[in-house]
Order: C-alpha cells, then structure tokens, then sequence
C-alpha cells in the first residue's frame, strides 16, 4: 500500500502555473447607475401592484357604506317589544334594557333587533348592521 507522503506534492512538483489573465476592470459608478435603476425598476413595480390592489379593493360591484336616506330607513318594518318575546333583552348600541311597548327593529338581512332612534342614527351615517357588520340590501320604493 502507498504511503500518505507519497501523494503529496512537493513544491517543485506542482502544476504549473500560468501568467495571471487580464481582466476587464470595472467601473464603480457603472456598478452604481445599474444597482439604483435596479432598485428603481422593482419600487415601480411594487407600488403598481399596490395601486391596482386598492384600485380593485374599490370597485363599484361592492356595496357603498355611506348610510341609507330617510325613505330606506321607513321602509325597515318595526315591532313593538313585548317581554315574551324571549330573545332580545337589551339594545346594542345603548346597552338600555328594552321595556314593555317599546318600538325596535329588526333588520332583516341578520335578524339583529335594536331601539328605531339608536339604529336610525346610526343607518343614517353607515349602511350595515352595527352588530355583525352585514351590509343591508334595501329595496327602493316604486316610484309613479
């Protein structure tokens, strides 16, 4: 079996070397321009994805909430609370307790029931259920 000496190389014995090659020398301000119109190129297109998600976000098919007008908020029936109604016990928003005879409503697209002055005030400025956030769909009155 060889020895481990044997498969070392002495100095002499070494590959040869050859002359070192001219390399091409580089410019640093070249290196420069091409890095920041790199990173000009990907912020330019980050902020177009960006602006196309919020472009999106706001497309007309979805629902407004920007409140209902008076007449919508007369078309929403109203009940008058009665204590063996079972359910119901408190408003909400006021966080009263709901008393023999008082008038509430029922939104109808989530059932949630409220005081008519708590949730009108409200559906005037918002458009949706101030419970669950449901967007309420009201059908407009037939106009002659």
């Amino acid at each position: 079996m060889p020895s481990a000496a044997r498969f070392l190389l002495t100095e002499s014995e070494q590959l040869p070397s050859f002359p070192p090659s001219e390399s091409v020398p580089i410019d640093t301000d070249v290196v420069v321009v091409i890095a920041a119109l790199l990173c000009a190129v990907v912020s330019v297109a980050g902020l177009a994805l960006v602006a196309r998600c919020a472009c999106l976000r706001r497309s007309p098919v979805l629902p407004s909430n920007k409140g209902l007008e008076k007449e919508a908020l007369r078309a929403l029936p109203t009940i008058s609370y009665s204590a063996g109604g079972g359910g119901l016990v408190e408003c909400p928003i006021c966080l009263a307790e709901f008393e023999e005879g008082d008038e509430l409503r029922v939104l109808p697209q989530c059932g949630h029931g409220f005081h008519v002055g708590c949730v009108d005030a409200w559906l005037h400025s918002h458009s949706s259920c101030p419970s669950c956030r449901r967007v309420l769909v009201v059908a407009a009155p037939l106009s002659r």
